[in-house]
């Protein structure tokens, strides 16, 4: 599964999820503070918690919340499973 894919299926599974957040979800691109271009998903409830999913490729992806987690992923099944315990 490429990069792309991980993101389509984060944003599905985000979709689903009746997250609140005045953005909703909102899918993009970005570059990190080392210059690494990502796919990135973001999310969340409104006034309680803002996070987001950085994909920089199959086998390096980050999720970060404004409740302070961080979570780092050699593994897009692994990503997904633990979005879907962390959120139902």
């Amino acid at each position: 599964m490429n990069s792309n894919q991980i993101q389509q299926q984060v944003l599905d599974w985000a979709y689903e999820q009746n997250f609140t957040a005045p953005y909703g979800v909102v899918d993009g691109k970005g570059r990190s503070s080392k210059g690494k271009m990502y796919l990135g998903v973001a999310f969340g409830y409104a006034r309680t918690l803002d996070a987001n999913v950085r994909i920089f490729n199959r086998n390096f992806m980050i999720y970060e919340s404004s409740a302070g987690e961080r979570e780092i992923f050699a593994d897009s099944n692994n990503l997904m499973n633990f979005l879907k315990e962390r959120f139902g």
